[in-house]
């Protein structure tokens, strides 16, 4: 078993145990209404982090794709494109509640 396939399977794992809530996340968005949805959510990314490395691990560790190593880079980019975007949604999302809750606090505390 090569590296990207032991990451990936670590990735897996951490994300599936994210999925029952077991995750370590910032305390910024800990005690929040929306902990609990924010910890599936990024479960679920790291999950997608996951899949592309397992497809690219599978694929080229059984020696028979004699690709050259530009194109592998390239495949993997493009594998990992959904990922990259989910995340930066997620990122927006989760920050922009953060920062409206810090809004609100600030008003209440006024």
């Amino acid at each position: 078993m090569d590296f990207l396939q032991l990451l990936a399977f670590g990735y897996l794992l951490y994300g599936v145990v994210g999925l029952f809530g077991f995750q370590k996340i910032p305390e910024a968005h800990r005690n929040k209404p929306w902990t609990k949805s924010y910890i599936r959510w990024q479960a679920v990314s790291w999950v997608l982090t996951a899949l592309p490395l397992l497809v690219y691990s599978f694929y080229f560790s059984s020696g028979q794709c004699m690709v050259s190593f530009g194109k592998r880079i390239g495949l993997l980019l493009l594998l990992f494109v959904p990922a990259i975007l989910f995340e930066v949604i997620l990122s927006r999302k989760f920050s922009r509640l953060l920062k409206g809750e810090k809004e609100r606090e600030k008003t209440e505390g006024q």
